[in-house]
């Protein structure tokens, strides 16, 4: 494989149709743009090199959800608490709503007589 420079580094290889890694294509509509340090490009070009992937883009999207699935326990907990969360919400805009929309007047004005 010829040396690439580090604007070609990543990028897809003409020929190549699709990832190679063994889990086949899936459908990626949604762009993130991330910035990494020098170290973990270099992983990411490495498995780029191994044939695995055809562009860094590949590579990291394994990497993501890779990372979601080793931690799929605390993202369970998470969507349980947030659930809480929005539910204890809901239940303030409500106690707001009440509060703050009286259905009777408090005080009457001194000048007016009681019927």
């Amino acid at each position: 494989m010829p040396e690439l420079n580090p604007k070609q580094q990543g990028r897809r290889q003409r020929g190549r149709r699709g990832p190679r890694h063994p889990r086949g294509p899936r459908r990626r509509d949604n762009v993130v743009m991330v910035r990494v340090d020098e170290e973990n490009l270099s992983r990411i070009d490495e498995l780029v090199a191994s044939g695995q992937f055809n562009s860094r883009s590949e590579a990291t999207a394994f990497l993501i959800d890779e990372g979601i699935k080793f931690k799929q326990q605390m993202f369970d907990k998470m969507a349980e608490k947030i659930s809480q969360i929005q539910g204890l919400k809901a239940e303030l805009e409500v106690m707001i709503a009440e509060d703050t929309n009286p259905s009777e007047p408090v005080e009457q004005k001194a000048n007016e007589t009681p019927p």
